[in-house]
Order: C-alpha cells, then sequence, then structure tokens
C-alpha cells in the first residue's frame, strides 16, 4: 500500500499529500487541512460529521452502561432472594427437625420400594433361560 508521502491530494492533483482525512480517508495536502481536536479532516463537513458521531457514540456507550448498571443490580436483588429463601428454609429445618428428617426417610422408603418393584417386574419379564439375563447375573455376581 502507498504511504502518504506517495500519494496526491484528491483537491489538488499536482501536490503531494501530507495527511489523511479522519472521517472519509481522502488524502489530502497541506491547503487542504482542516484540523480539529489533533484530528484532521478533508473539509468542514468532515469535521462535522465526526463531532456528530462522536456524541452518537457516545450516547450509545452511555446507554451501555446504564444497561449494565441495571443488570448488577437485578442480579444482586436475585442473590439477596436467594439467600433469604435459604435462609428461611433453614430456620424451617431448625423448628421442624424431626418432622423433616422423619419425611425425608418415609421419602427414601418410598424410593427404594418403587426400585425394588421395578427390579422385579424387568426381572419377570426376561425369561430364567435368556442367555443376556445368565451374563448380566454372572456380571453382577463378580
Amino acid at each position: 500500500m502507498a504511504g502518504i508521502s506517495e500519494t496526491y491530494c484528491l483537491n489538488h492533483p499536482d501536490t503531494p499529500a501530507v495527511a489523511r482525512c479522519a472521517t472519509c480517508g481522502k488524502h489530502i495536502c497541506a491547503q487542504c487541512v482542516v484540523s480539529r481536536n489533533g484530528s484532521q479532516y478533508c473539509s468542514e463537513a468532515c469535521a462535522e460529521a465526526a463531532v456528530n458521531s462522536a456524541g452518537r457514540v457516545n450516547t450509545a456507550m452511555e446507554a451501555e452502561r446504564r444497561t449494565a448498571a441495571k443488570a448488577r443490580v437485578r442480579n444482586i436483588i436475585l442473590l439477596i432472594i436467594i439467600i433469604a429463601i435459604a435462609a428461611a428454609a433453614y430456620c424451617f429445618y431448625r423448628g421442624n427437625r424431626d418432622e423433616v428428617n422423619s419425611s425425608i426417610q418415609k421419602i427414601g422408603k418410598n424410593v427404594q420400594k418403587n426400585l425394588d418393584s421395578t427390579k422385579k417386574s424387568i426381572q419377570k419379564s426376561v425369561p430364567a433361560e435368556s442367555k443376556y439375563k445368565r451374563d448380566r447375573e454372572g456380571a453382577v455376581g463378580k
């Protein structure tokens, strides 16, 4: 790609370019340069376009910051709710420990009963002389 020193101004074809417009990228000579806020532009229109787009970018970035702040607040609120629920559950358990443990044991017994029932129904559905059953029972017995 050609450097600035090897190019010519688009407005003055006989004059070497000294810069590129920060907005549109045109090569420009020292006579055409419009300087604003440390940047160089080919015209007042490009300088104004840069100012306007900078304002839009700032507005968009501010909106993004507000959205991120709202998300952080939402996450903190959800965390507080989860902690409150956990604390309430712990308090309930401490106050009703015997009843909760009894219920857990009953549920465990029911689950075991259902497992045993399911195991028996599977065993009944597979014939006793099944090679598959013999292989599986042999694997379990080892």
